[in-house]
Parts: structure tokens; sequence; C-alpha cells
């Protein structure tokens, strides 16, 4: 006997199976592979490594739902430039799945000292936080280019408004834990192609040029004072790119604060400078990042977004 499924029926379901895994979410992790402390906030002692202890702070919304995370869950970890914090065990900062449209948008705060002031880093927090939420697109749980674009420009902008007063709530002189700098990352699934965006806060206090007091998050070039270990066991002062041309799997976040320091009759300056390594995953592959053209301040580069070239985006794997 004849079966009487039409012969359509087969192809009938492979349309559907081929479109049901067009459809399946992307796996996508943000990692910190390594923070390089090039000058500690800690005063050094003469013939000494001076050593800082760090934690991260990360928040944000994903799918829709607000998250908080902090790095290492308890304590802090030790930091210094010959002993990078992370190195061969990644932090992970955000792991989850995006369907299409869904977007995880992670802000990233490093301190530097003992974390154990609740009250001031409620404060801080509750801060940045209400800045972040007051931006409407941050509730949606899927975004248009053009909603994504609002949502990154808008929590910038106020957040930079916090940021410029954190030494209300921190600094050196109030004997508290130190602001290192912050920056926030969009990964967005836009039609099944993950892309990716940093922004840092850039310069919240003094000016681009000179070296008088500044505080500032940007993407630049370090200077050649960055000491990495060699294949031998040797260290040495190299220069570090926001992002390398030959293998562009990581972007390099640079946060810098000058500050003025007394020491008996004299303010000597103080300069704490650190270098956060950021890595996108999608799907298991590390998506590379992409230099722009543009430079929104003296000496800061930008990398190609998917939104807007003159910010950070992220080059899909080929």
């Amino acid at each position: 006997m004849r079966s009487l499924v039409p012969r359509a029926l087969p192809v009938f379901v492979a349309l559907l199976l081929g479109a049901a895994a067009q459809a399946a979410p992307t796996p996508v992790k943000v990692e910190i592979p390594i923070v390089r402390p090039i000058q500690t906030y800690t005063l050094g002692q003469e013939g000494g490594q001076a050593e800082d202890e760090i934690y991260l702070l990360a928040s944000g919304v994903a799918n829709g739902q607000e998250f908080n995370k902090r790095i290492p869950e308890q304590g802090t970890v030790k930091a210094a430039p010959k002993t990078p914090p992370f190195e061969g065990k990644p932090a992970t900062v955000w792991e989850g799945n995006l369907n299409d449209g869904e977007f995880a948008y992670v802000t990233v705060v490093l301190m530097q000292g003992s974390g154990k002031d609740e009250a001031k880093l409620k404060e801080f927090q509750g801060k940045l936080d209400a800045a972040a939420k007051g931006v409407a697109e941050r509730s949606k749980k899927t975004l248009t280019t053009a909603e994504s674009d609002k949502l990154i420009e808008e929590t910038l902008k106020a957040q930079q408004g916090v940021v410029a007063k954190v030494k209300d709530t921190f600094s050196r002189e109030k004997n508290t834990d130190h602001f290192g700098g912050l920056f926030n990352l969009i990964v967005w699934n836009n039609g099944g192609k993950i892309t990716k965006r940093l922004d840092p806060v850039g310069l919240t206090f003094g000016e681009h040029y000179g070296v008088d007091a500044k505080i500032y998050t940007k993407l630049k070039y370090t200077r050649a004072n960055v000491l990495e270990k060699d294949k031998a066991g040797g260290w040495n002062e190299v220069q570090f790119p926001p992002v390398d041309e030959d293998k562009p799997e990581v972007v390099r976040v640079k946060m810098l604060e000058n500050e003025f320091v007394k020491q008996g009759d004299q303010s000597i300056k103080k300069t704490t400078d650190y270098l956060v390594e950021v890595r996108v995953t999608a799907g298991g592959k590390v998506l590379e990042w992409e230099v722009g053209d543009k430079q929104p301040g003296p000496g800061t580069l930008t990398t190609t977004g998917s939104t807007r070239s003159s910010q950070i985006g992220a080059k899909h794997p080929k």
C-alpha cells in the first residue's frame, strides 16, 4: 500500500527544523582575563613593590532582568605589577543566552581597597544604579539599533555626572577605598549576529593634556611602562595598544588618576594606573575588536562599533 502522506511533508518539516535551529539562543560570555597594575594606588616603600587590594563591581541588565555581581564575591584580590589579577583564571563578568534582539548591558567598576565600607559602596552604587535606570531603553528586553544608541549615550552621560563627584565619597584624605575606573559594555543579538561595543566613562576630572590632577577611563596606548613576563621568565617594560592588530581578541581599558599627596611639608604627584582587558565569546568563538579612525580625545583611540563608528564595537568572527 502506498503512503498517503504528501511528498512535500519531509521538506516542510526540514524547513521548520531549520527555522528552529536559526532561532536558537546564542550563549555569550564576558570575561576579564587579566588586570594589569601599571602603578598602584598604595604608596610603595623604598626598595619594595607596592601592592593593592582590588575588587570589581559588575551590574547591569540582561534579557530584561537586572543583575549585580562582585568579583570576588568576598574579600579582595592582591594586585601588583608583577602579580596581575586573574591571569590564567579569567573573571566572568556576565554569562548567559541571548535570543534575537536581546541584549546584555554591563557596567564594570574597578575599586582599590579593602571593600569593607559597605555604607559608602552602597551609596556610590545606588547613585550609579539610579543614573542608569533613569534611561527608558534599559527596561526593554529587546532593542532596535536606534534604541541601543540611545541606551549607550544616555547611560554614559548620566554616569559621568556621578563619577565626576566620586571624590565626595572616595578619597585618600578620607582614608576610604579608591575608585579606579568605569566602563560599559553592550552585547546584542542583532538578527542572529552577536555584536558588542565598549564605552569607557572618559575624562571625569581635570584636563586631557598635561600632568596635573585628572581622572579618566579611556581606550588609548599605554606608555612603555607596563611590566610583562617573557618566555624566559624575565620582566620587560612594554607598551600596549587598546587592540592588537595581529590578534584583536581583547580590548584594553586604561584607568588613570593623577593626584597630589602631602608628605611632610611637600605635595608630591601620585599616579594610579591600571589596564583592564576584556574578552567576549559568542557561541564558543572569541569576537574580535576592530579599531576605528575617530578620536574622542587627545591620544584616545576607538574601535568600529556595530551601531556607531565613533566608539567601541566588535567584528564578528569570519
